[in-house]
């Protein structure tokens, strides 16, 4: 039995994984604000679980050692900097433990046990406090080093691109550098936003779907269309990079259907809008298992390691 942490901007999340990859005992603490309180809250968990695992599963944001488990940056943790993390708890605890991006995590499961099994390049886009990117093909990631063989090169076979093609493709490039640059991406500011806008007492995810599915809210739809927009334009730029077949989105906000169904309906207008550029329509749907990605996919990284 394992234990898989999904570390967040806002929760750490934890679960006890089986050989099966079926989820148990999950739940969740706020990220702390220290590295101080971060060990603590860590090895308060692992604590209580000690005696029934044989090894930690960890997901973190950011710049990653995966070998080493050594995070260089958390990403917008600003505390995770530096941090040997697999090693310090291996060394409390004496259980192997595993490091991986979060991204690479939720991507990783869908390649593995998920919607992008036998896929030849498939990505996975993971909307939580940020935006997090993995791509895979057929069971593993795609790294930097073997990423040349997945770019779109020009084909000389296919009609030159037009001056219109290539000015549109530019702007949207743009729009997806500010995008990023502004964490435009983040479900968790949609949330916020979309929360302030109905003037919510809290935060609350799902009574702002409930107002969506209603479909009475005007200003409430457009905030929405607009932070889909963004995600599909994310979309748009990686598949005029890379020969894209299949696309997933991660997170719990993928487990509302009116997300992946705004989404498409967003990047089927943007290729409308291209002036005749001639990518295949992707196929768009949620991850198969939404919040626990990452947990999944930690999993799937630590087994690879360790059959290794």
């Amino acid at each position: 039995m394992l234990l898989a942490f999904d570390i967040g901007g806002t929760f750490i999340k934890y679960a006890l994984v089986d050989d099966a990859y079926h989820v148990s005992d999950s739940s969740k603490v706020p990220t702390p604000d220290t590295i101080e309180d971060f060990w603590k809250a860590l090895e308060s968990v692992i604590c209580s679980f000690q005696d029934w695992i044989t090894g930690i599963a960890i997901s973190c944001p950011g710049e990653i050692n995966s070998r080493l488990g050594f995070v260089f940056k958390g990403g917008l943790i600003p505390y995770l900097r530096n941090i040997p993390l697999a090693s310090r708890l291996n060394k409390m605890f004496q259980v192997p433990v595993t490091v991986l991006n979060d991204g690479d995590a939720a991507g990783l499961a869908e390649a593995r046990i998920g919607n992008l099994q036998d896929c030849y390049c498939g990505a996975t886009f993971v909307l939580g406090t940020g935006v997090g990117l993995a791509l895979t093909s057929n069971g593993s990631l795609i790294s930097t080093f073997n990423l040349k063989d997945y770019l779109r090169w020009p084909n000389p076979e296919e009609p030159p691109t037009t001056p219109e093609q290539k000015q549109f493709q530019r702007e949207i490039l743009k729009h997806g550098i500010s995008s990023l640059v502004q964490n435009l991406g983040s479900a968790v500011n949609f949330v916020a936003q979309a929360s302030q806008l109905l003037q919510l007492p809290e935060e609350d995810g799902i009574q702002v779907f409930e107002v969506l599915d209603a479909g009475h809210h005007e200003e409430l739809q457009e905030l929405f269309a607009s932070y889909c927009r963004e995600i599909a334009i994310l979309i748009y730029n990686l598949q005029s990079l890379v020969w894209l077949e299949k696309v997933t989105i991660g997170g719990g906000i993928s487990s509302q259907p009116l997300l992946l169904e705004e989404i498409n309906h967003q990047y089927q207008l943007l290729l409308e809008e291209s002036s005749g550029q001639r990518f295949s329509l992707l196929e768009i749907q949620a991850a198969r298992y939404h919040n626990t990605s990452n947990l999944l996919g930690a999993v799937c990284h630590f087994n690879i390691v360790e059959n290794h």
